[in-house]
């Protein structure tokens, strides 16, 4: 299958590229970082393509929709891992300024850009899939109040994206991982690296969920470390 992968150059997203191009998909990549994407994209050895973008400015979507186009490469499934963290601040009524609208722009509105985009591809593959990396902090408040409000918002938008394309015969998928030991994430000398997820135990079930049959599909599934989340 081809696969568009967005946050693909580090944490999570990587992985996925990983797990998924170790099963024989083609993969497009999507990050920020010019740079780590492109390690990212040569250590796949030609098959892997990438495109740097900041997925905040909906400007920049447009010319990512651009130059997937132009490369010849047409998804058939969609991984949308990209995610803004923001400021490890609990409060919700004196956050820092402008952070609950930024975050909203990568964790809610480009995934809805993106879809809105290649959803037409999507219908006309064989195995449409959307799965969109939610959080257990979509479910109980984690230590990034902000950040928890728009993974509410995503598992919302993921619900109701399910219910409309079922009848088109496209799968959507929300999977919820725990804390995640990641360059975003890291043991912050409380926290034992045990209490944390791999971002390959997500990869993997994002590779697991592409070989289910064409009438099957997970409609959410929640990861959590062991001992559960820190939080």
């Amino acid at each position: 299958m081809k696969v568009l992968i967005t946050g693909g150059s580090q944490g999570i997203g990587l992985a996925v590229a990983q797990e998924l191009h170790a099963a024989g998909h083609e993969l497009f990549l999507v990050a920020r970082n010019p740079d780590r994407l492109k390690r990212a994209v040569d250590s796949f050895h030609g098959r892997a393509q990438g495109f740097a973008c900041d997925l905040s400015d909906p400007a920049r979507i447009a010319g990512l929709t651009a130059a997937v186009e132009k490369s010849g490469f047409s998804p058939e499934v969609l991984v949308l891992c990209a995610a803004g963290f923001g400021s490890p601040v609990r409060s919700v009524v004196t956050p820092p300024a402008g952070e609950l609208r930024r975050l909203f722009e990568t964790n809610v509105l480009a995934n809805y850009e993106l879809v809105q985009a290649f959803l037409p591809k999507l219908r006309s593959g064989p195995y449409p899939r959307i799965i969109l990396i939610g959080s257990t902090a979509s479910i109980r408040p984690d230590d990034r109040s902000l950040y928890g409000i728009t993974k509410w918002a995503l598992r919302s938008y993921a619900y109701s994206l399910r219910s409309e394309l079922k009848e088109q015969g496209v799968g959507v998928t929300l999977l919820n991982p725990g804390g995640t030991f990641t360059q975003k994430r890291v043991p912050d000398g409380h926290t034992a690296p045990d209490r944390l997820l791999e971002s390959s135990d997500t990869a993997k079930l994002v590779s697991a969920l592409l070989t289910l049959s064409p009438q099957a599909v997970v409609e959410e599934l929640d990861v959590r470390p062991m001992l559960g989340d820190t939080y």
